[in-house]
């Protein structure tokens, strides 16, 4: 099950999975690549 705890460790250490509805993927990937965007932006 997804749970703050599971997606912070996911996120933190690499471990664990977030698993998401095929009916939401498309949705739920946008803003997680424009943070991921936004954030390589800030490194260079």
């Amino acid at each position: 099950m997804n749970g703050l705890e599971n997606v912070l460790s996911a996120l933190e250490n690499g471990t664990d999975e977030v698993i998401v509805d095929d009916a939401l993927l498309d949705d739920a990937r946008r803003p997680l690549q424009r943070m991921l965007d936004f954030s390589s932006q800030m490194v260079k």
